[in-house]
């Protein structure tokens, strides 16, 4: 019995090897006091793991010579982690634009870490309007807490005058939120009146998809962005239905897309529920004897409300080429070399009588760069795309 209390009080008088080691707090804080600028940073964050409470206190003198750049990045993280965080909002706000961007871009790579939300909310509450005009916003774009996420949606839902920063703040919020900002960007899509606005919404649906973003996209927020666009678009002035194709495309939604044609220039739909367009070809051809003749074909277009006026050439190469006789050059009486090229219209047209205008329109212009030569015009059967 006497030898196990023995054997005990032994092995409590003994420091173990895995004991935490001891720090001086008085020669860390001289270290700190004594340090150059660029050492400045490196000696508050050795301060900080040995006491933090010392940290806290000598922040506000240490801040005012700690330099920008990565130390003084990760002294900002630091200074939090112990509570200084007023010391940082004074630090940062008195560097460079861009010094302050880009820790204030760094700063939000850590917003996974104890404090860092909560330090932009406070800041958020401290600086009022200048926190959006400084762009400390910027620094939200993966803090997912969700206080930050609310602060984001209050401040879209209540987009003031100016548009750039309301802009700004919309591409944070939906990169934030991802797939949960989309029910509140179709929500604005419905109300809003103003193209740009409007236009800015949708393109806001590929950064809520993640498109262009580090950390990639999402196969299930691209369906449902393109979802919500395809269930809006008809009720988008132009210009959104424009931004809508492209943010379709981005989010590899290319046949809706295509579909979105019809909903774009609803106003010339025909009774098929397709698009009219019309296609003038022309074959110019110096022949072997030297003299130039032209030939020109003219078609209407008929296609099922799918193809964008500036798809129309392309997917016309094959279907002209195959309906219409296109040897004006190799023809006997010619035997030449010579070009053949399609023109389409900017848009479609809202009935016969408008392609035939183009089509006048179009002959006239032709004529205009061969003068003297008697073109032949050849009406062809309509083209189906």
């Amino acid at each position: 019995m006497w030898l196990a209390l023995v054997a005990l009080c032994v092995n409590l008088a003994v420091p173990s090897s895995h004991a935490a080691p001891t720090c001086d707090v008085k020669a860390l804080g001289k270290a700190l006091t004594e340090a150059v600028p660029n050492q400045a940073g490196k000696a508050f964050a050795e301060l900080a793991a040995c006491d933090p409470a010392a940290a806290n206190k000598a922040a506000p003198e240490a801040f005012k010579k700690i330099l920008a750049g990565e130390t003084g990045d990760a002294a900002v993280v630091v200074a939090i982690g112990v509570g200084a965080g007023e010391s940082v909002r004074a630090w940062v706000n008195v560097q460079e634009p861009d010094d302050r961007s880009r820790t204030i871009s760094k700063l939000g790579e850590k917003c996974d870490q104890a404090g860092v939300p909560a330090f932009f909310l406070d800041t958020a509450t401290t600086l009022g309007e200048k926190f959006w005009t400084d762009r400390w916003y910027r620094g939200l774009d993966d803090c997912h807490d969700p206080k930050v996420q609310d602060l984001l949606r209050s401040r879209i839902t209540t987009a003031g005058s100016d548009r750039t920063l309301f802009f700004g703040v919309l591409e944070v919020f939906s990169r934030n939120l991802g797939k949960e900002a989309i029910p509140t960007l179709k929500a604005a899509l419905l109300e809003a009146k103003d193209p740009e606005l409007a236009t800015y919404l949708v393109n806001a649906m590929a950064d809520a998809a993640g498109v262009g973003g580090a950390a990639g996209t999402d196969p299930e927020t691209l369906k449902a962005a393109a979802t919500a666009i395809n269930e809006v678009a008809p009720l988008l002035p132009a210009k959104a239905v424009d931004q809508a194709r492209t943010t379709l495309l981005t989010l590899g939604a290319e046949a809706d897309s295509d579909r979105l044609a019809v909903v774009r220039y609803k106003d010339a739909m025909q009774a098929s529920g397709g698009l009219l367009y019309g296609v003038v070809t022309t074959e110019v051809a110096t022949c072997k004897k030297g003299d130039t003749r032209v030939v020109i074909h003219t078609a209407q277009v008929n296609e099922g409300g799918k193809t964008w006026p500036d798809q129309v050439k392309d997917r016309l190469a094959d279907p002209v080429t195959t309906a219409m006789k296109l040897d004006l050059a190799s023809s006997g009486a010619c035997k030449g070399t010579g070009t053949v090229e399609n023109v389409t219209p900017s848009a479609p047209f809202k009935d016969a009588a408008a392609y035939q205008k183009w089509v006048d329109d179009t002959l006239v212009e032709i004529q205009k760069k061969h003068p003297g030569i008697k073109i032949k015009v050849i009406p062809e059967d309509p083209l189906s795309l």
